[in-house]
């Protein structure tokens, strides 16, 4: 693949103002061309007759429409295109699944236009690692240090002292490893971790 190669993109969302915003921060930019944007996938596929895009920003909310399927429908009619799912809702029960069928990452709606630029050209370049951001793991290391502890049972003070940290130290990196991963309390967490594969 050229580096520098531009890079085409296709946005699918019912809202015209999200249509336009991304027209916006795409417009002008060099590296890469808004091939069109439609409210519904019927409406994609039926454009891309004329050539497929790199790239689709497929809205999780499309009216009544089933993400997954969504996400099955552009796959079938663009096979090497990268689908990227654009959400205001990055915890929506259906993303997993979507992600399954097919959807590299998810990009919230929220995001700066610069690195919304960067997650398209990294899911272009096949470099999306993760749900939410360009390979960034999910965990820090001592994060995940401390989840792990927690796993076996430690309570904060026994984890302090193993990784020689002070408890409110630990405490500050518990803090974040549940906001990280979505999760509420430790049994919460350990529940979580294991789905995900962190313990």
């Amino acid at each position: 693949m050229i580096p520098d190669a531009t890079i085409s993109l296709f946005v699918i969302d019912d809202h015209p103002i999200v249509r336009a915003g991304v027209d916006n921060v795409f417009d002008g930019e060099p590296g890469f061309r808004l091939l069109g944007a439609s409210p519904t996938v019927s409406d994609a596929v039926a454009a891309w007759r004329t050539g497929t895009p790199d790239v689709v920003l497929l809205d999780v909310r499309l009216g009544d429409a089933d993400v997954v399927r969504s996400v099955e429908q552009a796959r079938a009619a663009a096979p090497t295109t990268a689908v990227l799912l654009f959400t205001a809702d990055p915890r929506h029960p259906r993303i997993p699944l979507a992600r399954r069928a097919g959807a590299v990452a998810t990009v919230a709606k929220d995001t700066p236009p610069a690195e919304l630029r960067a997650m398209v050209r990294a899911a272009h370049d096949g470099r999306l690692t993760d749900g939410h951001r360009p390979e960034r793991p999910l965990l820090t290391p001592r994060q995940h240090d401390v989840l792990t502890r927690v796993g076996h049972g430690l309570t904060n003070g026994e984890i302090a002292d193993e990784l020689g940290l002070s408890p409110a130290t630990v405490k500050a990196y518990w803090q974040e490893t549940l906001q990280r991963i979505g999760a509420r309390n430790r049994a919460d967490a350990i529940s979580v971790a294991h789905r995900r594969g962190l313990l």
